[in-house]
């Protein structure tokens, strides 16, 4: 029997980072726009889908003055919680998986 028999139950089936991966669908527009657009500045999400997205979700109305957008821009990821999310804060491959997680969120937005 494994010693690693019981890990599934501590973080829901999801593998080991699941637990951990915040709940992205109660950010709001503004502020997926915002982490949007801090992925794709510092190279954690390239390519066309990626710049298609934010350039869709900011040129929606509001969008960019909302503070929740400057948030998101800082790398601060409002999930609703009284501590955002900051993604500076994340480790190695974590990063490049809340922005895919943003990414994916974002296409559903549109």
């Amino acid at each position: 029997m494994s010693d690693m028999s019981g890990m599934s139950n501590m973080t829901g089936g999801t593998g080991m980072m699941g637990s951990m991966l915040p709940n992205v669908s109660s950010a709001s527009t503004g502020n997926v726009a915002g982490v949007l657009s801090y992925c794709v500045q510092n190279n954690y999400l390239s390519g066309s889908s990626a710049t298609s997205a934010l350039s869709s979700l900011t040129g929606k109305q509001d969008v960019t003055s909302s503070s929740d957008y400057k948030a998101g821009q800082q790398g601060q990821l409002l999930t609703g919680g009284t501590n955002p999310l900051s993604l500076s804060s994340l480790k190695g491959q974590m990063k490049q998986k809340v922005c895919s997680m943003i990414l994916n969120r974002a296409q559903n937005l549109l």
